[in-house]
């Protein structure tokens, strides 16, 4: 993929993958820059894919596909990503958190973001981690966060205590 900036339609130079990544990451992540973004979603440099995929404003779709992405980095990015937390499905976050450590325990770190109802899900798997770091962060988060969901599902209520 050949990235190229352009003054006035008459000067263009190539970009090359760093200096896009740098170039995403500066510009805001306002709905106006959604479609370029999404242009580059599936980019073959991970770095330029890690930039996206902190971008709000990128297409769920897209985001969707980077959750999945082969780069654990990007995938962490994702995990960290405030849209993707308010509108992924618990699946998804599942297959994120068997991904790698590093994934749970960023989407760990993100339990209030994560949408109410695909939180007990995410919640459950995280407790079920090896990790104890994991688990704790999880158990922290029901200790302080007695929403009352967690009196409804038997599984959580005798996991957290």
């Amino acid at each position: 993929m050949k990235i190229t900036l352009s003054i006035d339609s008459k000067k263009s130079i190539a970009i090359g993958h760093s200096d896009l990544a740098n170039i995403i990451s500066w510009l805001d992540d306002d709905r106006r820059y959604g479609v370029f973004f999404a242009q580059l979603f599936d980019h073959p440099a991970s770095e330029v894919r890690s930039a996206v995929a902190g971008k709000s404003f990128l297409p769920l779709d897209e985001l969707e596909c980077l959750s999945r992405d082969a780069s654990i980095e990007v995938v962490r990015v994702v995990a960290n990503n405030k849209r993707a937390l308010k509108m992924f499905e618990a699946q998804l976050f599942l297959r994120m958190i068997s991904r790698d450590v590093s994934v749970a325990a960023d989407i760990a770190d993100n339990l209030s973001r994560v949408r109410k109802s695909s939180r007990a899900a995410v919640i459950q798997s995280l407790l079920q981690h090896t990790d104890p770091k994991i688990v704790e962060a999880a158990e922290n988060y029901v200790d302080k966060n007695d929403e009352g969901d967690w009196e409804d599902d038997p599984i959580i209520a005798d996991d957290a205590d």
